[in-house]
């Protein structure tokens, strides 16, 4: 029984509840959906807040959702974040590299970084990440590479500037870097941007590196911020047609993070030139072999008139050139030549740089070389190189003997008259003539002095055309050469671009020099020989510089390495000593004898007086000849290690230069009470054999064609001599050289 009552209870109770539940479904809420949640954002790597680093900064930041997936970002630098986030620009990635700005002038400047994620329900962050710093760069450094030089040039209305720089802190890894952005001013001085304001002030250095330099901003400092800096981004720029009239140039850099140069220099930054109505060109320069130095340089389309060029027939001739454009910024890009044809000019070649001629291509007469460079820009220089063959009529079959004197001697000072024991002009020219009649031979004198005396530039050398005639050149010279009023001798070996007499001897024509301080009369620098006495110019001076290349007549047609001058002034040194000339054992052989200066007191008809009668013994006294060199003799002929092989002698058994006479002078002191000579025992004569130039090295024998001829070298002035000895000195010398294989 009481079973049955709990079992109805709980049906009653099931019953009940059931009916509950279906009674309220319509009134029940379903549960809220969740609140969805923005990302957030984390700067990972990024400056430190507000410390300083440089301008190149890299970040690297993450993202992380709650309830989804960051799928990319918001970013804003600046004033960019001042925007809507939704504003700002977006990326996927997370991390980059930005490049910040600074002040041009402070080289520094605040910034700030903001960066949110975004989810992929479109949420992003409301508080994003953030970084504020200062960003710093080193300014970078500058400077001219091409273009008119500083101080003020003379350039045409074309030009071009070139430059470079580098960014210390430019590089990829903060290292260095070249700076491709540049700024620049032409400022026209004098001149004004707008009328009625003020102009340019004349050219002043120091007022305009100043000024300059103070333009830190977009302009020049005032009253001259009309003028403002040019932008460019490139390494040059060609200036066209600008107005004639005096300019300065200035650039700098300017890097990445917009820092410009500071303290910038003249010279490095700065430039100040002329700029003329007429375009120049390049600078053209032609060598050769038969030169000494170049010719002069040319530029521009009308080359000035030069003097023809004479050179004896038979030489095969090279000619080289080069030309810079590098005076006004430009850039040569070709060269092209013709040989009296100008119909026939080949096409432009950055390599055609020379040309050589043989001797059939330049017979006998005028002809004329014509070479060409031409500029990136265009612009043209031509010169024209007249020539003149001259054919060596000495050298015909059957042509007479005969002498040509060169008087290239005057008293101390370049004067004409008698000076104490130096003779007249006309009283020496008198001497040699009766001398020169004990030869036999035709003679005939050319005179240095009355050659020049309508020539500004003084003494005039004989030309090839004046020695065509003549098997033999004897040339006596005085010690006056000096950069005013130079002997001759020194204008035809190494005061021009041709040497006449070098040319006369290589045609085989033969010479006998002699006369006072040959060593300063036949090298440029005159002091060459003297500088170079202990350890010799062949071990001092390097091939291919200047000095070595005019010292060649010591060199290759004396053999001789070094020299001992005798300038003194004083007698206790060893002043005016030079008495005579002792022959050496090749000298004796040879036919020389000793020869002695003709010298004694004053009334004894001397013609060297050994004391002048008035002033200080040990400054006047002279018991010998001033001015007379003792030489050094080179170990090696030429400078070369096997000189026979190289210059091919007509005898290569004997030294190509031989010793025929040593010095010998009084003792030292006032009455010749101290040591021997400076001087004493060193080389006073040398006779050359006829050999080659040494071009053409190697094996070979003898050619007289093509072969130097002949020389004596005597470094003391036959004048002085007593008259017996110096006719017998000059009759052996004429005779050796008139044996000269290169005469017919």
């Amino acid at each position: 029984m009481q079973r049955r009552v709990a079992s109805l209870i709980v049906s009653i109770l099931l019953a009940i509840g059931t009916g509950q539940l279906i009674g309220c479904s319509n009134s029940v809420k379903p549960p809220a959906k969740p609140v969805p949640l923005d990302p957030e954002t984390e700067l990972t790597y990024a400056p430190i807040e507000n410390d300083t680093t440089t301008f190149r900064v890299r970040f690297y930041w993450n993202g992380s959702d709650r309830d989804g997936e960051v799928v990319r970002f918001y970013y804003a630098v600046d004033a960019d974040t001042l925007k809507p986030i939704p504003e700002w620009r977006t990326t996927s990635a997370k991390d980059t590299t930005f490049l910040f700005l600074v002040d041009p002038i402070l080289e520094i400047r605040g910034h700030v970084f903001m960066i949110s994620a975004v989810d992929d329900k479109g949420y992003y962050d409301k508080t994003p990440a953030r970084r504020f710093f200062s960003a710093k760069s080193a300014p970078p450094t500058s400077k001219i590479e091409k273009g008119p030089s500083a101080y003020n040039p003379l350039v045409g209305p074309n030009f071009t500037f070139e430059w470079s720089g580098i960014d210390p802190d430019g590089g990829e890894t903060g290292g260095k870097a070249p700076v491709d952005s540049f700024e620049y001013q032409l400022l026209l001085l004098e001149s004004f941007v707008q009328p009625g304001h003020p102009p340019l002030p004349t050219f002043d250095e120091r007022d305009y590196v100043n000024i300059i330099n103070r333009a830190t901003g977009r302009t020049l400092p005032p009253p001259y911020d009309d003028w403002e800096w040019v932008g460019i981004r490139g390494l040059k720029n060609r200036f066209r047609n600008a107005t004639p009239g005096g300019y300065v140039f200035a650039e700098r850099a300017v890097d990445l993070a917009g820092a410009t140069e500071k303290n910038l220099q003249f010279d490095r930054n700065i430039r100040h030139f002329t700029v003329s109505k007429r375009n120049p060109g390049p600078i053209l320069t032609i060598f050769s072999s038969v030169l000494i130095q170049s010719l002069p340089p040319t530029s521009g389309p009308e080359d000035a008139p030069r003097k023809a060029l004479q050179i004896f027939e038979g030489e095969t001739i090279s000619f080289a050139w080069s030309a810079s454009a590098i005076a006004y910024g430009g850039e040569v890009v070709g060269y092209t030549f013709a040989l009296d044809d100008t119909s026939s000019f080949p096409g432009l070649d950055f390599l055609r740089t020379g040309a050589t001629f043989t001797p059939s291509q330049l017979p006998p007469g005028n002809h004329f070389l014509y070479v060409r460079a031409t500029d990136d820009g265009g612009l043209v220089t031509n010169a024209v190189i007249p020539i003149l063959i001259v054919h060596p009529s000495f050298k015909d079959p059957g042509a007479e003997r005969a002498v040509l004197y060169v008087d290239d001697s005057l008293a101390p000072g370049n004067s004409t008259n008698r000076i104490g024991s130096y003779p007249s002009d006309v009283e020496e020219s008198n001497w040699w003539i009766v001398a020169l009649r004990g030869l036999g031979v035709p003679i005939k004198e050319w005179d240095t002095f009355e050659a020049g005396l309508d020539d500004v530039e003084g003494r005039k050398q004989p030309e090839p055309r004046h020695l065509a005639d003549y098997t033999t050149v004897i040339w006596n010279v005085d010690f006056n050469n000096g950069d005013a009023s130079p002997t001759g001798l020194w204008k035809t070996l190494v005061g021009g671009s041709y040497s006449e007499l070098s040319g006369y001897l290589r045609a085989g024509g033969t010479l006998i020099l002699t006369g006072f301080t040959l060593s300063s009369n036949t090298c440029k620098p005159t002091t060459t020989l003297y500088g170079n006495q202990s350890r010799g110019i062949c071990l001092i001076l390097a091939p291919g510089t200047p000095d070595y290349d005019l010292s060649y007549f010591p060199r290759i047609f004396m053999g001789v390495d070094g020299a001992i001058a005798s300038g003194q002034g004083l007698r206790t040194l060893g002043a005016r000593d030079f008495i005579a000339a002792y022959p050496t054992a090749a000298g004796i052989a040879a036919g020389y004898d000793t020869v002695f200066v003709d010298r004694g007191p004053l009334g004894s008809g001397a013609k060297w007086l050994t004391y002048p009668g008035s002033g200080e013994l040990n400054s006047n006294s002279s018991p010998g000849l001033p001015q007379v060199d003792g030489w050094n003799m080179a170990r090696s002929f030429g400078c070369e290690a096997q000189p026979a092989a190289v210059f091919r002698p007509e005898n290569p058994s004997q030294p190509i230069a031989q010793v025929i006479y040593t010095y010998h002078g009084v003792r030292t002191g006032i009455n010749e009470e101290g040591g021997a000579s400076p001087r004493e025992g060193r080389v006073v004569g040398i006779q050359t054999q006829a050999h080659s130039l040494g071009t053409n090295p190697g094996a070979g024998s003898f050619e007289p064609n093509g072969s130097i001829g002949r020389i004596v070298h005597l470094g003391f002035p036959l004048y002085f001599l007593r008259d017996p000895d110096a006719l017998r000195i000059l009759q052996t010398a004429f005779a050796y050289v008139n044996a000269s294989p290169t005469l017919p």
